[in-house]
């Protein structure tokens, strides 16, 4: 992986540390604490467990000039870019040695030479060598998905595990939902789909800790849209809505959900993608770059890029983080929990 890195357009290895006991009772400096980009260490922890003696933060490539928001959701390595088979792809997990995405759908709309077509939010299985798309699920017992948004896999029972806000509608490119804000289980080999979690205001991303007794889901329901919901662009933050992280205990052999409780609370933005490397350690993409949380839930730092994050993804040596308008690597001590995973199985 190290050799098909670009070179970077800037490296940095800048740490700051914030004063939490400072904080604590000095509100101005609570409010006003910010990092360029930058490694922010709340707690030892950090050093230690996760971007170890020599962390360096690269931006590998911007298009901030254009506006171009190129580094969003689901990045996966492929080697055939550039075929057009997957709708609105968003959450992405590998998956029998492929790429297991989120379709999340469109609405209908006009063909070249007339007539109308429209693709289902779906769970759909890309093999990037041959370019080939499979469907797998699009529906649930005859009710169209909403707009499908992650998506991991437990490697002990075979089970896909998505969630499925309503965001596509909100912006702009899918129709009414006609189900509720969930999150489901989806077994391939019989077809069988279960919902397993509600309850949130918008469901967004999901991911088990290394052993799969537990699940992490995020709640980014403070991001709230308003005036006409069909404009696509008219959202804003209600900071007294969830921008949060929740728990559960994976229970009944791997198949449901039990013991949901508050896990953290995002400090800026919204919690979007997750994942938790090999000690347990959450993460995040947030409003100013990747949170990191231990397993009690405490936040023992932050990897900051100066701008929202949607996702990141684990390779052998650190982070590939996509914020928006730029691509960022980061290179850290920490291993993703899912690197050992053959994924062939």
């Amino acid at each position: 992986m190290a050799d098909r890195r670009p070179a970077p357009i800037t490296t940095i290895t800048n740490i700051t540390y914030f004063d939490t006991k400072r904080a604590a009772t000095d509100i101005p400096y609570a409010r006003s604490f910010s990092s360029p980009p930058s490694f922010v260490v709340y707690s030892e922890k950090f050093i230690q467990d996760v971007i170890g003696d020599n962390p360096q933060l690269s931006l590998v490539s911007s298009r901030k000039e254009t506006n171009d928001q190129f580094a969003h959701e689901a990045g996966k390595l492929t080697s055939k870019p550039g075929f057009d088979i997957v709708s609105q792809p968003n959450g992405a997990c590998n998956y029998q040695d492929k790429v297991l995405y989120c379709a999340q759908g469109d609405i209908p709309r006009e063909k070249n030479g007339g007539g109308s077509s429209s693709q289902p939010s779906a769970l759909t299985l890309v093999d990037p060598v041959s370019g080939t798309a499979e469907t797998l699920l699009n529906n649930f017992y005859g009710r169209e998905f909403s707009s499908l948004n992650d998506v991991v896999v437990h490697h002990g029972t075979g089970d896909i595990w998505f969630t499925d806000p309503t965001y596509g509608y909100e912006q702009g490119f899918r129709p009414p939902p006609v189900l509720p804000k969930q999150v489901y289980r989806f077994r391939p080999s019989t077809g069988q789909c279960w919902a397993v979690a509600d309850g949130f205001d918008m469901c967004n991303g999901l991911c088990f800790n290394p052993d799969y007794t537990l699940m992490y889901i995020t709640d980014t329901g403070s991001i709230q849209s308003h005036g006409d919901i069909r404009d696509g662009h008219n959202f804003s933050v209600r900071g007294t809505s969830p921008a949060s992280i929740y728990v559960y205990d994976v229970v009944e052999r791997g198949t449901r959900l039990g013991n949901r409780r508050l896990f953290a609370f995002c400090d800026n933005g919204v919690p979007d993608g997750i994942k938790c490397d090999e000690r347990g350690y959450v993460y995040s993409a947030c409003g100013d770059g990747v949170h990191v949380w231990d397993t009690e839930g405490s936040l023992v730092g932050k990897i900051v890029v100066g701008g929202t994050t949607a996702n990141f993804c684990f390779d052998e040596e650190g982070i590939w983080m996509f914020a928006e308008e730029e691509l960022w690597f980061c290179k850290l001590k920490a291993r993703g929990a899912l690197l050992g995973v053959n994924w062939n199985e």
